[in-house]
């Protein structure tokens, strides 16, 4: 993100023309994925009911259940984690990385949130806020897919579209000259600026009580 000067546009969630994308008739738009303070220690968080209501096949939901949750965070604030709404939980699905590939052959990759199981699609254009869509792993759709870059020191790599890569997600306004990453910071996508809010990394995440911290307690105990 570019430091200094004026950006020339609404502050995400102030424009009303942001198309959220859903199948469902009259249905509310869909908020977009926020980053949100990190409790790593925490038990797994409850959805709000306006997700408690959102439906899933036992299929799907099967499906990301068997993926590791993955913690989503940018270099500019190692305390807040991607999420929608109290949703931390993430998988990063690789299922069309050997088939999608960007242009500097890096894999292809999803990331799909377990609460609701949308994925996280790409925005309408440079500045604007990334999508939610519902997610359905037999279907390629480029729309959802991202690709990561290579190491850019510390292990952070930007997070940018498959088929465009000179776009970049983005903590919106979360580089210190202009406040920083906070509780609600929108994402969006941004050409590439050098900031540390385009900095990401994705780790895998083993919250309190879940089946595979259990097992990695077990296993220190044997």
């Amino acid at each position: 993100m570019s430091s200094g000067g004026a950006y020339g546009f609404d502050t995400p969630g102030s424009n009303p023309s942001v198309v959220h994308v859903s199948h469902e008739v009259n249905r509310p738009p869909e908020p977009e994925p926020e980053l949100e303070e990190s409790h790593p220690h925490h038990h797994r968080p409850h959805f709000p009911s306006f997700f408690g209501h959102h439906e899933t096949t036992q299929d799907l939901g099967s499906y990301l259940e068997k993926k590791p949750t993955v913690r989503v965070y940018t270099k500019a604030e190692t305390n807040y984690s991607l999420a929608i709404r109290d949703g931390k939980q993430w998988i990063k699905d690789e299922k069309y990385s050997t088939r999608v590939k960007d242009e500097e052959g890096f894999p292809s990759f999803a990331l799909v949130n377990k609460g609701t199981a949308q994925a996280m699609k790409h925005s309408i254009g440079a500045t604007h806020p990334v999508q939610l869509i519902p997610y359905n792993p037999d279907t390629l759709d480029e729309s959802i897919l991202w690709a990561e870059s290579r190491d850019l020191g510390d292990g952070y790599r930007t997070i940018r579209m498959v088929n465009n890569i000179r776009l970049n997600l983005d903590a919106f306004n979360g580089d210190k000259e202009h406040g920083g990453v906070h509780e609600g910071t929108y994402l969006v996508l941004w050409e590439w600026a050098k900031g540390a809010n385009q900095r990401w990394k994705i780790r895998i995440y083993y919250w309190s009580g879940s089946p595979e911290a259990e097992a990695l307690a077990g296993g220190a105990g044997e």
